[in-house]
């Protein structure tokens, strides 16, 4: 019995799967909590939240390699939300995806 050679295993395919919810599951908790917020707008978190809702990675799939890859990193500096501060280092994170994508040339503006 031959594998076919793109085969995914399926830890994997449930890896990566869960990976994008997590990343569209904080988009939009940021997306909705801004809009009842005295958080001031950021131009960066709002710019990765619209590419990240047009699925524009689909365009770039390498983009969701490198924020993958710099995932647990950009974690480490956002650290833990709570309560009060919970919207700002969400839109922190937001901000540094965007950054990260944009040194690397997969976010056009």
């Amino acid at each position: 019995m031959r594998v076919a050679d793109d085969y995914i295993p399926v830890e994997l395919w449930h890896e990566s799967k869960n990976f994008i919810q997590v990343i569209t599951d904080d988009v939009e908790i940021y997306k909705k909590i801004k809009t009842f917020s005295s958080v001031k707008p950021n131009e960066e978190a709002d710019k990765f939240t619209a590419w990240w809702d047009l699925k524009r990675y689909t365009e770039v799939p390498h983009a969701l390699i490198l924020i993958y890859e710099n995932l647990e990193r950009i974690n480490e500096t956002v650290g833990n939300y709570d309560v009060l501060d919970g919207l700002n280092k969400l839109q922190i994170k937001m901000i540094l995806f965007y950054r990260l994508l944009k040194k690397e040339g997969m976010i056009n503006e």
